[in-house]
Parts: C-alpha cells; sequence; structure tokens
C-alpha cells in the first residue's frame, strides 16, 4: 500500500515493483488473450473482406443495406467471441496471478486462466453495463452540445467520457476482489481521492493512447510497404507481420495499463479499509 506521504511516487513505484515480479507470467497471459486472439480476428477480417474500406458504395442502395448490416452485426459478434471474452479472462487471470504473487504465494498461469474463465460472465456484465453507462452518457451529452456549438460541442463530451472512463476504471478490480456492486464500488473510491486518482488514471489513460497510436501507425506502414513491393491485399505476409509487431508493444503497453489500475485500485482499497497485499489475495476465490 501507498502511504499519502508518498504520492505519485510511491504509485509509480509499486507499480513498477508488480511489473518486475509478474512481468513474465503477465507478457504470457497477455499474449495468449490478448495479442493471439488480435492477431487471429484480423486476419479473419481481411481474408473475409469485412474491411469497411472494401465494400461496395453500390450496397447502399436499398437492396443491399441489409446484407450490409447482416456483415457487420456478424462482424461485431464474431470480434466480441474472439477478441473481447478472451481479453476479459486474461484481464482476470492477470488479476489472480499479481495479486497471489504479491502475496508471496504459489501460483500457476493455468490456475489463474482458470480463474479468469470462472469469472467471465459476472465481468463481462458489469462491463457491458459500464459501457452502456458511457456511450449513453457521452452520446447524450455529444447531441445536446454538437448542435448547438457545431465541432466546439464535441469539448463536453470529451470531458464527459474522460470523467467516466476514469470513474469507472476500477469496476474490474472491484468485482474480482470485492463483488457486490462494482460500478458503485469504482465511483467511491475514485472519489474518495479525486484528484490523486485523476493524476494516475491520466497517466494511465496515456497507455491507451499510445496504444491506438501504435495500432495505427504500424498498420499504416504495412499497407505502405505492401503497396511499394506490389503486393496484393489478400497476401497474408504483410497483415501478419504488421499484427505481429503491433502485439509485441500491445502487451507490454497492456501490462503497464493493467498495473497502474491494480495499483490505484489497492491504494484507495487500503486507505478506506487498511486491507494489505495478503487480505487482497485472501478475496480471490
Amino acid at each position: 500500500m501507498n502511504p499519502p506521504e508518498q504520492r505519485i511516487n510511491g504509485w509509480a513505484q509499486r507499480t513498477g515493483m508488480l511489473l518486475r515480479r509478474s512481468a513474465r507470467p503477465l507478457a504470457v497471459i497477455f499474449t495468449l488473450t490478448h495479442a493471439l486472439p488480435a492477431i487471429g480476428f484480423g486476419l479473419l477480417a481481411r481474408s473475409a473482406g469485412l474491411r469497411l474500406g472494401e465494400l461496395d458504395p453500390g450496397l447502399l442502395a436499398e437492396g443491399g443495406r441489409n446484407s450490409i448490416v447482416g456483415v457487420l452485426l456478424a462482424a461485431g459478434l464474431a470480434y466480441v467471441v474472439v477478441v473481447l471474452l478472451p481479453q476479459l479472462i486474461g484481464y482476470a487471470a492477470a488479476t489472480h496471478h499479481a495479486t497471489r504473487q504479491a502475496a508471496g504465494l504459489t501460483v500457476s498461469i493455468g490456475q489463474s486462466l482458470r480463474f479468469g474463465l470462472r469469472h467471465l460472465l459476472g465481468l463481462a456484465g458489469y462491463q457491458v453495463v459500464t459501457y452502456v453507462l458511457v456511450g449513453v452518457a457521452v452520446a447524450g451529452v455529444a447531441a445536446c452540445c454538437v448542435g448547438a456549438a457545431d465541432y466546439l460541442g464535441l469539448v463536453p463530451a470529451a470531458l464527459v467520457y474522460a470523467y467516466l472512463a476514469m470513474a469507472t476504471a476500477l469496476v474490474g478490480p472491484a468485482y474480482l476482489l470485492e463483488r457486490g456492486n462494482a460500478i458503485a464500488t469504482s465511483f467511491r473510491l475514485f472519489h474518495a481521492a479525486l484528484w490523486p486518482n485523476c493524476a494516475r488514471l491520466a497517466l494511465v489513460g496515456l497507455t491507451l493512447l499510445a496504444s491506438s497510436f501504435v495500432e495505427v501507425m504500424v498498420t499504416e506502414i504495412g499497407d505502405r510497404t505492401a503497396a511499394a513491393l506490389g503486393v496484393t491485399t489478400g497476401a497474408p505476409l504483410i497483415p501478419l507481420t504488421g499484427a505481429a509487431l503491433t502485439a509485441a508493444v500491445e502487451v507490454p503497453l497492456t501490462m503497464l495499463l493493467f498495473s497502474g489500475v491494480l495499483i490505484t485500485y489497492a491504494e484507495r482499497l487500503g486507505a478506506e479499509r487498511g486491507v494489505d497485499t495478503a487480505g487482497l489475495a485472501g478475496r480471490l476465490r
């Protein structure tokens, strides 16, 4: 737990300690549950021709709308099953593994993955509610402000999104370690130390921006390389290489994001209830 006098420096040190202690198992977990599913879905989407840029504009005629909607729904469902659900398993497994290791308990990657699988439905349910909450709030603010102030109206929507993203960032560990109403717990812990939590989670949020930037950059480099070499879009080498490079960068960023959020949660729970690392590990059932 981070003593108040250490402030964000103590938080950063403990985040680094978690990464050093659990780097290898976390890398394996996130490679299996984040990188490989993302690579598989990307190759599947390319082979099936599901990229939006490849859709024929002529299909937007009245007779083709149902076909496009069907394709997009199938792609969305495939993304949820192939990418998002494995990611939730990996997040829960990483929480289990890192917490038990920090408490000095023996744990295997297989045990942690089984823990993630057992809690998949509950965690997915909370994540769906969280996404809907954030989406409805942001859409409502955007609908009220964008029409009145054109693009400047996006500023309030962006601020609402940033606030809700930080306020709900602790839903995952709150559910896995406390059960109960994880969304209310996340809001309470976030507001208990508003500005310190904002500083910590803003730094963590930069990891998400970096991950998105890397993905776009690597995809663009891959497409330009393919065009320069005269490689057809159906050739698997360029997409596979780009996906592998993206994964090689995104896995460490995901580990950093995960560690920062977990340490923030543990820090606030320790300040609120005096729960130590052994107490956290005892909650993982």
